[in-house]
């Protein structure tokens, strides 16, 4: 039986050192067990990470296994400074039935690696998106897709550190610019020319049409895009039920879902779900604030009468 101790760099000045003494402890301890146990270590970035387009895979890279391989995965370290990307690796085990020690797959995150995770467990088309690891930096000939492709921050918003990159070079010289103060994702590109922000808001919603300024590949209104109101019949009736979906899975009352159609597949393809849409600023605030009023005389019938 395999197990795969995963650690986090920074625990010590030399993490292999560190959790080399992991192994030296679980060694002792499985001498004493009836089954034949063999622990290996590797770190949060030597994985490979890919979901989209249809896929999900984690590899180790260190020891050349598939995370579904494993009998059961120990996750050591500094657990909340990595938490996308060890929820994400417990969220792909349970897809598996195999045990991750400890579960992790709770924990509530924003990133746009659990987006696209939850994108795809749910049956909701998302393009092909990588985690930035040094396994992929080392490997960037190797990605799923090809360049042009999109590069952005986990945790980013209003359009902010997202690129559009031609080439490996970009990659890394975007991730030396910014200094280890971010995560990111690459991202397959989808050529299109707007985006579609379906505000949820309970059972009512909006839609806002948004295309982007110029040359820019970012259609947010935040980045200089146009906004345009626009009839729910504009998209496909699956899609608004897939966002209405997507929104109650991750337990969101009010949220914005960005969608837009991908011209080189002729399919959409959802991009995020923001939790925090802009609603007393950007475009349409007359709109928007009847449709919280709407909301709030949801949440009120809805309400038992104390009377």
């Amino acid at each position: 039986m395999k197990i795969l101790l995963l650690g986090t760099r920074g625990v010590a000045e030399d993490s292999d050192a560190y959790y080399r003494q992991y192994l030296d402890f679980f060694k002792t301890a499985s001498s004493q067990s009836q089954t034949a146990v063999d622990v290996v270590h590797a770190l949060i970035d030597d994985l490979f990470i890919a979901v989209g387009d249809g896929t999900f895979t984690i590899r180790d890279i260190r020891n050349d296994a598939d995370l579904s391989e494993y009998a059961a995965v120990l996750i050591r370290g500094h657990i909340h400074e990595h938490i996308d990307s060890v929820k994400t690796v417990s969220m792909y085990l349970k897809l598996y039935n195999i045990p991750s020690i400890n579960d992790y797959s709770m924990f509530r995150t924003a990133s746009k690696l659990i987006q696209a995770v939850h994108f795809h467990i749910y049956g909701l088309p998302v393009a092909q998106t990588v985690f930035v690891t040094p396994a992929v930096i080392a490997n960037l000939d190797k990605l799923p897709f090809g360049y042009p492709c999109i590069m952005k921050a986990t945790n980013g918003s209003h359009g902010n550190y997202n690129y559009k990159l031609n080439g490996p070079e970009d990659v890394v010289r975007v991730m030396t610019e910014d200094g280890d103060k971010h995560t990111f994702v690459l991202q397959r590109f989808m050529p299109n020319d707007c985006d579609f922000r379906v505000l949820v808001a309970g059972d009512e919603l909006l839609i806002i049409k948004r295309s982007a300024a110029g040359d820019s590949h970012l259609n947010n209104t935040s980045q200089g895009g146009d906004a345009e109101l626009v009839d729910p019949s504009t998209l496909p009736a699956e899609i608004i039920e897939q966002s209405r979906l997507i929104v109650k899975k991750i337990n969101m009352s009010v949220a914005g879902v960005d969608v837009l159609y991908d011209q080189s597949t002729q399919n959409y393809s959802f991009l995020e779900v923001n939790s925090q849409p802009q609603l007393m600023t950007g475009a349409f605030i007359e709109e928007k604030a009847k449709l919280m009023s709407n909301f709030f005389d949801s949440i009120i019938d809805a309400t038992p009468s104390t009377n």
